[in-house]
């Protein structure tokens, strides 16, 4: 089942699909397929959490969110993500969801491969058991910033996220 491309928004389409794979619990990692994901699977990722959150590492990161100063990918840990980098600023909410079961979108501006960008980001649940959050799957579109007809991101504090929201998962 290819992800449906009438939604505009990437982090709808990746709500949808995980919806329907989560029925009514907390899909398994195995659950998984990128091909459900279709052509948003290269923006997503997908953690492992461990007890102590700075511990906790990528199992998955898609090309568009690979980021270009570390060595090829190696299930790095969340920690290790570059300051300020679009990975560091998605993976310093993993903790909400974990704690709240839910899932967490948000959005903001941030720098990617050299580049001014406004992204947006939505982080699910994922579960072994069906009840302890034990990994996350995580989409995050994101666009350039123009300079002549966008908001300057000088304008805007560094990292600074403008939208942040937990979904109720229905």
């Amino acid at each position: 089942m290819a992800t449906e491309q009438t939604e505009r928004r990437l982090t709808s389409r990746v709500l949808k699909v995980w919806k329907k794979i989560a029925a009514k619990g907390f899909p398994k990692r195995s659950q998984i397929d990128p091909v459900d994901f279709g052509a948003d699977w290269p923006q997503c990722l997908m953690i492992d959490i461990d007890a102590e959150p700075g511990r906790s590492r990528f199992s998955y990161v898609g090309n568009a969110l690979r980021d270009s100063t570390w060595p090829t990918f190696d299930r790095q840990r969340i920690s290790e993500c570059l300051e300020g980098s679009l990975l560091a600023l998605v993976t310093r909410h993993v903790q909400r969801v974990v704690e709240t079961s839910k899932p967490v979108s948000f959005a903001g501006s941030a720098v990617h491969d050299d580049n001014d960008i406004l992204y947006r980001t939505i982080l699910l649940p994922l579960s072994e058991t069906g009840h302890h959050v034990d990994g996350v799957l995580a989409a995050v579109g994101y666009r350039e910033v123009s300079e002549t007809t966008e908001v300057p991101l000088s304008d805007m504090l560094p990292g600074r996220v403008s939208e942040h929201r937990t979904i109720n998962q229905q």
